[in-house]
């Protein structure tokens, strides 16, 4: 059997057409310190490089929309109706898709105006 041994590993990921650097727990075999597959902390990896890129481009984060729609009380289809787009939008924002510049203008307006 394997021995694996989990640490810091640096990769640059492309979103976009944009890099970003991430330093985060990977898995690798003990013996040869071949990188192995490990789903879980592999998406943990991609989602820093996601919220880099979120953060360098001002995007509406999944968790700032599902927060937003509760405090409204709006379903996933009342918010996208809200909003004039497809529900299906909505549902992809909150699983993580970047929303569209547009959308996510629209969205930070809206935050903006009910925090008024």
């Amino acid at each position: 059997m394997r021995e694996t041994c989990v640490r810091n590993h640096t990769n640059t990921f492309i979103i976009h057409g944009h890099p970003y650097e991430v330093t985060a727990l990977a898995r690798f075999d003990c013996r040869t310190h071949q990188l192995l597959d490990d789903n879980e902390l592999d998406d943990a990896a991609v989602e820093i490089a996601n919220q880099k890129y979120r953060d360098e481009f001002g995007l509406i984060t999944p968790q700032e929309i599902r927060s937003y729609r509760d405090k409204l009380n709006l379903s996933q289809h009342d918010f996208a109706e809200l909003l004039g787009v497809n529900p299906d939008t909505i549902v992809l924002y909150e699983v993580g898709a970047f929303p569209s510049k547009t959308d996510n203008r629209m969205i930070k307006a809206l935050f903006a105006e009910d925090e008024r």
